[in-house]
């Protein structure tokens, strides 16, 4: 399960997206190029006729759509010419726009055309998302698991079944090879917070982690591994995790024969869905007002109803079941267990 870890990861800047981006190329140009006329047409019959915005605009419209009600005030020969020159202009783009809109109405590609640019629209401005690369079986049981959690997904796959069911359930996907720079970069990797490689193959797993270590150096990747050797060859690629569907599904139903009650509380812990109980990770940021404080100043357990299980400190290393005296420093990172609320109240101060 990937981990939502927003706190450790700073929100890159958000780059300026057009407001009509969503909108079909053709028809967004022509739009844009159809307001761009409207301004300045207000703007010309302001100076050269000295009407107030209103009129100007008034104006405009009974002109450009060629409903001749008369002129809002007389025109001198300047304000005649202008005129003539919104004419010109303005009925050519409107028609223009009119064509393309029919166009695509008669072809019934409309609609596709609108949802494919506004999901190009919405990929721009993705940020702090995970990718998952596959939509098989496991790549949707990750896809479900982030979504409850809250986090935003991006999806990359070639198989146009799965890509249809993902666009029905209102997920980003984007239709390509997952090993393409080029499709990495649509996804938008240099502003995502982690990535799982899910795709069916162990070999095109390692070629995908390998790709995407090489554009972002830094980011989590957790990747799918049929053997130890496929584990070894993805870890040597660049993968931060991997795993083994099939060790990891013998690993839990032995656990859940052998120790059937501790399986019972991780599922519960651990599960998204859950709104009871929640197993966590919160690092502690250099800004944290609670480093330098012990586990015991802080009462964690009596304020907020938080047990701190483990702590990986910023060496890596695990300490698990810290007493009372450990010091929190900038780097460390909690995992706590306890009431969803009272771990979200934690997490707000952290």
């Amino acid at each position: 399960m990937l981990v939502d870890n927003q706190s450790s990861h700073p929100e890159p800047a958000r780059r300026p997206v057009d407001t009509l981006s969503w909108l079909p190329r053709p028809i967004r140009y022509a739009t844009t190029l159809l307001f761009l006329i409207i301004a300045v047409g207000v703007v010309g019959y302001m100076v050269i006729e000295g009407w107030s915005a209103w009129d100007a605009l008034w104006m405009i419209f009974i002109t450009l759509t060629t409903i001749g009600y008369g002129e809002v005030n007389p025109l001198s020969d300047g304000g005649r010419l202008w005129t003539i020159l919104l004419i010109i202009s303005g009925v050519s783009v409107g028609t223009y726009t009119l064509t393309r809109v029919t166009a695509l109405l008669i072809e019934g590609t409309l609609l596709d055309d609108i949802r494919s640019s506004q999901r190009s629209w919405k990929m721009k401005r993705l940020s702090n998302h995970y990718i998952v690369v596959g939509a098989g079986r496991l790549g949707m049981s990750v896809i479900e698991e982030v979504t409850a959690s809250g986090g935003s997904v991006c999806v990359i796959e070639r198989e146009p079944k799965n890509i249809a069911a993902l666009i029905r359930l209102g997920v980003l996907v984007i239709q390509g090879d997952g090993a393409n720079d080029d499709v990495l970069r649509e996804a938008g990797i240099m502003r995502a917070q982690g990535m799982a490689v899910a795709v069916p193959s162990g070999a095109e797993a390692i070629f995908v982690t390998l790709s995407a270590r090489h554009l972002h150096p830094t980011l989590p990747i957790s990747t799918r591994a049929g053997d130890k050797e496929e584990a070894l060859k993805a870890r040597r690629a660049g993968a931060t995790s991997v795993v083994s569907p099939y060790r990891m599904g013998g690993w839990r139903m032995a656990h859940g024969l052998i120790r059937p009650d501790t399986s019972n509380f991780l599922d519960l812990a651990t599960l998204a869905s859950n709104e009871d109980l929640l197993i966590d990770e919160l690092p502690l940021t250099t800004d944290c007002t609670l480093i330098g404080q012990t586990l015991g100043e802080l009462s964690i357990r009596r304020v907020y109803g938080v047990l701190v299980i483990a702590i990986r400190q910023a060496s890596g290393q695990m300490l698990a079941a810290p007493d009372g005296g450990h010091t929190l420093v900038s780097g460390d990172v909690l995992i706590v267990v306890g009431a969803s609320e009272g771990v979200r109240a934690l997490s707000a101060v952290l």
